[in-house]
């Protein structure tokens, strides 16, 4: 019997054995699973290698993106220290926009070695905005001709056309100024500036230098009719050689102009001094009742080796140049500009 017990007592002893061994297995083994998922997301498991990045993979590229600075980046008003350059009190006027209300548009200058370089502010009760752009001549000397605010971009809200002129002083027209053209479009947030407008008005007239009444044709205009619309627009009349004096000087009479051709007179004349003039010791230069015909953007005029170019500078005044060679009498000088007299 006394076997009998013992051998029972060992029975037991073995079951609550193998009962706690049991358990201890069942407890590990999820958390063998918990740390694997912990570590491997099912969704990056699902995605296959040539699809796209999930989104929380793709933010830092988008961060870094819309961080970086653009053309079309809108000059929003901010709280600024100070402007910079001298404020252009001509250059500068109140304006009341659509997006702002009444704001103040201030132009500056800045001298940068010896050469002015024009800021442009756009102000919006307290906060002040610089209107950024690109110069096409940084080594040039700039000057800020015009400054308007008109609907260029037919959302019906006022644009900023600013007009800055400059001089490269290379070439044999390196006096005459060149106009950069450069608008502004409002914006909900600020103003951007709009190289594609900027390349219309340009494309829609010839002319070296621009007014603002320029602009607004330029952009109404195909470009391919740019440059002979332009030649139909010179007014007919007298125009007279800048510099012309008592002693020497250049008369230019456009009798009728298209875009086929020019017909015009041209009379100079040059003294040595008072005395010969006097005495008619003058000599002359005349061309009666020629015609130019369509060259590119000039009009050309041929007799034999010379020839005689005429080029629209602005839409009032021309640019004359001859080949070099003689045609005239002695010291006869016809080339520079010619204003309506």
């Amino acid at each position: 019997m006394t076997k009998y017990i013992q051998l029972l007592f060992v029975v037991i002893l073995l079951f609550i054995s193998g009962c706690n061994s049991s358990t201890t297995s069942s407890e590990a083994t999820p958390t063998n699973v918990s740390s694997a998922d912990s570590t491997v997301s099912p969704e990056v498991k699902s995605v296959p290698p040539s699809s796209s990045p999930p989104t929380e993979l793709a933010a830092p590229t988008s961060t870094l993106s819309s961080a970086s600075p653009s053309k079309m980046t809108p000059s929003v008003p901010q709280k600024i220290d100070s402007i910079i350059g001298e404020p252009l009190k001509d250059q500068s006027f109140q304006v009341n926009f659509e997006n702002f209300g009444e704001s103040e548009f201030i132009t500056t200058k800045e001298n940068v070695k010896g050469k002015n370089r024009p800021h442009l502010y756009f102000k919006s009760g307290e906060s002040v905005a610089e209107l950024k752009y690109e110069l096409e001549s940084p080594e040039s000397f700039y000057t800020v001709s015009a400054v308007s605010f008109r609907d260029v971009s037919g959302d019906g809200k006022k644009d900023i056309i600013v007009i800055a002129d400059y001089t490269t002083g290379f070439g044999y027209m390196g006096a005459i100024p060149i106009s950069q053209l450069i608008i502004f479009k409002q914006t909900e947030s600020g103003f951007n500036e709009d190289h594609s407008i900027e390349d219309k008005a340009r494309s829609g007239v010839p002319y070296r230098i621009l007014t603002v009444p320029d602009v607004m044709i330029g952009l109404k205009t195909d470009p391919k009719e740019s440059i002979p619309n332009a030649w139909q627009r010179l007014h007919p009349g007298t125009y007279k050689l800048e510099g012309s004096g008592e002693l020497g000087g250049s008369t230019l009479t456009i009798r009728r102009t298209s875009g086929d051709g020019l017909l015009f007179n041209l009379d100079a004349f040059y003294a040595a001094n008072k005395e010969a003039l006097k005495q008619g010791g003058v000599n002359v230069g005349t061309i009666d009742s020629a015609k130019a015909t369509p060259s590119s953007g000039e009009m050309i005029f041929k007799d034999s080796n010379y020839e005689l170019s005429f080029y629209m500078i602005s839409s009032t005044d021309l640019y004359v140049r001859d080949n070099g060679q003689p045609y005239f009498g002695l010291n006869v000088y016809v080339n520079g500009i010619y204003t309506p007299k």
